[in-house]
């Protein structure tokens, strides 16, 4: 079966420490009515997640006329839409010139959204792909990220939308549509390494809270010292 292929999901064993013994958990909840927004690089259609998307918005914002103007970090010549479709985020040695992903490394689209969706919510019981930790819940996809990076303001208005409420004191935010679909869980596979967690990044997190749910985030810790934002805010679970 699926599940004696994917050993991270059985209990741990001596030779794969990391298990998490999920079907143990699924004899308790398998997510069902739970809704987990993923706050990432976007979604794309795919079989084995389709049944169990809700499509949210896409927050990538276009680039400060400090970055050149236009949409190159949006990638879908466009700003702000109700579409969280993944255009991708590929890097070229062409990108990769412009001053704007300077830093940035050449590489093919990651597709990171639709994978994390898959690790919350790919399909059980029908025979195809992979099964997700909480295969009976639903994933709100919310595009905060373009090729390379998102912008913290596109993240932290995203944060406030998908837990059901809209940042009235940013003007990006107005005119925003209501989400139908608040989440109970809002994940965040994301983070910087530039400082602490800032004052409206901790505020989103506290409305986020105080609207019911819970804030996860990944600790960034990739060889280095310490954790990043927003994993770094009071009240997350990183």
């Amino acid at each position: 079966t699926t599940v004696e292929r994917m050993w991270h999901l059985k209990a741990p064993t001596a030779l794969h420490a990391g298990g998490v013994n999920l079907p143990a958990a699924w004899d308790i909840t398998r997510g069902a009515g739970v809704v987990v927004a993923v706050i990432d690089t976007g979604i794309f259609n795919q079989e084995d997640l389709e049944p169990n998307i809700l499509r949210g918005y896409d927050f990538t914002s276009a680039d400060s006329a400090t970055n050149g103007g236009g949409f190159l970090v949006a990638n879908d010549g466009d700003g702000r839409d109700a579409d969280p479709a993944d255009p991708g985020d590929w890097i070229s040695a062409e990108d990769k010139a412009q001053p704007i992903f300077a830093t940035c490394r050449v590489g093919n689209s990651s597709w990171h959204g639709t994978h994390v969706s898959g690790t919350v919510a790919a399909v059980g019981d029908n025979g195809v792909g992979a099964v997700g930790v909480a295969f009976a819940s639903k994933v709100l996809a919310v595009r905060a990220l373009g090729k390379c990076f998102g912008y913290g303001a596109d993240i932290t208005d995203a944060i406030w939308w998908a837990a059901g409420g809209i940042q009235p004191a940013t003007s990006q935010a107005l005119g925003l549509p209501p989400n139908p679909n608040p989440a109970k869980v809002i994940n965040l596979s994301l983070g910087s390494s530039n400082g602490s967690c800032s004052t409206s990044r901790q505020n989103a997190i506290n409305a986020a809270r105080s609207a019911g749910a819970v804030v996860v985030v990944a600790t960034g810790n990739d060889g280095q010292i310490g954790i990043s934002s927003p994993a770094n805010c009071q009240g997350v679970i990183a």
